[in-house]
């Protein structure tokens, strides 16, 4: 399995986007099952939905709701009450890093589901301890 960030999703949907060549790159790693499943959280898919509405057009928000409700490789994990006090924690546990709490739901998620690796662009996710992919930008 392999968690899908918010930065991933929206630099495969905004060609714009300046990770758009090395999300696209990856996509294909993905497709070919190389990663396995791919999991993201609500709480990532309101914050690239957020984005794409703000930075983006009405479009690439229904595109995007199409990929999510017709993937078959796609689990959206649905925030918990525990899953969310859990990320709190983390947070307030880590007043040293500047992540949001849709990170450290992110990284509570992962955790659960023994979950390695992440799609996306975000450095906080190798501050938590985790590979992302890709590696190089």
């Amino acid at each position: 399995m392999i968690f899908v960030d918010s930065g991933a999703w929206i630099a495969l949907l905004d060609q714009r986007d300046g990770f758009h060549r090395h999300a696209r790159r990856v996509q294909g790693e993905l497709l070919q099952g190389g990663h396995g499943r791919l999991v993201t959280t609500d709480y990532v898919l309101d914050e690239a939905v957020t984005y794409l509405r703000l930075h983006g057009s009405a479009g690439l928000v229904g595109d995007f709701r199409t990929i999510v409700t017709e993937s078959e490789s796609l689990h959206v994990v649905w925030t918990t009450p525990e899953r969310f006090w859990a990320a709190w924690d983390t947070l307030l546990g880590r007043p040293d890093k500047r992540w949001s709490l849709t990170d450290c739901l992110s990284f509570v998620t992962m955790e659960a589901l023994g979950i390695r690796t992440a799609f996306g662009f975000d450095p906080d996710f190798r501050q938590a301890g985790f590979k992302l992919l890709p590696e190089e930008t």
